[in-house]
């Protein structure tokens, strides 16, 4: 487990190629242990097959993960981004983080599947 408890300088965190499973609960728990207060930025890249067949539990996993980011947004006035491949699954990865999405405090961008 990756404890960031310890790096109370902490700017800028990074997650590419996230996925569902471990990788969003390793993500949400290592948010958690955040001690810093200097923190400014949240980037959030999934893997080009986020949006797996088991959309429950991939559902919830992220919500986890979007309850955390709205608490994070609101002590440590940070807004965070999303940048995903744009697909035609059905299912739409802003929907991922709806708090988020629905109040505005995340940056959600969009690049072409080919990147």
């Amino acid at each position: 487990m990756f404890d960031l408890s310890s790096t109370t300088k902490l700017k800028h965190l990074k997650f590419s190629g996230v996925r569902t499973g471990l990788t969003v609960q390793w993500i949400t728990t290592a948010l958690q242990s955040v001690k810093s207060k200097n923190i400014q930025n949240i980037v959030i890249n999934p893997d080009d097959n986020i949006l797996e067949p088991d959309w429950e539990q991939v559902h919830q996993e992220w919500q986890d993960l979007d309850r955390l980011l709205v608490q994070l947004c609101m002590t440590h006035s940070i807004r965070p981004q999303l940048i995903y491949k744009v697909r035609n699954e059905g299912k739409v990865v802003p929907d991922l983080l709806p708090e988020l999405t629905r109040r505005g405090m995340v940056d959600i961008f969009e690049t072409p599947p080919s990147w």
